[in-house]
């Protein structure tokens, strides 16, 4: 079962990493990183840190570009992840998300910092909720098997920073997604289905 972790738990040390770009771009999935380029295919990518947004708008008259038909929502939350953890952060709500590899277990914590509580999940819990994501996963942003299906763009440069650019249809949505490649971390999500359009960038 889930524990109550200490209510006076001890801050989280995240690791801190450089700032990130946006871009686009359009060719192969599967290729081998060349030097200073991050491995999508593993589970061990750099460490990085962001702050993105992400805005949720409901077409709510079937007219996904009509302003004034749409309810839009936005949050500002961090990410933080080094190899054994994995941080995220919405200061607006006073919550957050820490996951970590204890060897080959995965723990994931849900922080409460108004109430400075903390739900633990060790791993048994989470595989009886059905909830025990890849850590390629959690530490993409993106589910590696989306990728996988999406029409890949060509490397391209901005400002000297290397992106990837992906496009199509998969796991029920259409997506746009343009991902650093130093780092391996997006830059751009843009998620679209049954008339919510998700678009979350730096």
């Amino acid at each position: 079962m889930a524990s109550l972790v200490n209510p006076l738990f001890k801050p989280i040390s995240v690791f801190i990493a450089a700032a990130i770009l946006a871009a686009c771009s359009q060719n192969p999935h599967h290729l081998a990183a060349p030097a200073g380029m991050a491995d999508l295919a593993t589970a061990n990518l750099p460490p990085a840190a962001a702050e993105y947004k992400t805005t949720l708008t409901a077409d709510t008259a079937g007219h996904q570009h009509d302003s004034s038909d749409a309810a839009a929502a936005a949050v500002v939350w961090r990410f933080w992840r080094d190899g054994r953890q994995i941080v995220m952060e919405r200061p607006q709500l006073g919550l957050g998300e820490l996951w970590q590899r204890d060897g080959k277990a995965l723990i994931h914590r849900k922080l409460y910092h108004n109430d400075r509580r903390a739900i633990e999940f060790q791993e048994d819990d989470l595989k009886m909720l059905g909830n025990k994501p890849a850590w390629q996963k959690l530490a993409l942003l993106v589910d590696p098997a989306v990728l996988a299906r999406l029409a890949v763009g060509g490397e391209e440069w901005l400002d000297g920073k290397p992106v990837r650019e992906y496009r199509g249809t998969a796991a029920g949505a259409e997506w746009h997604v343009v991902i650093r490649l130093d780092l391996g971390l997006p830059v751009l999500i843009e998620r679209t289905a049954d008339g919510t359009a998700e678009h979350t960038e730096l």
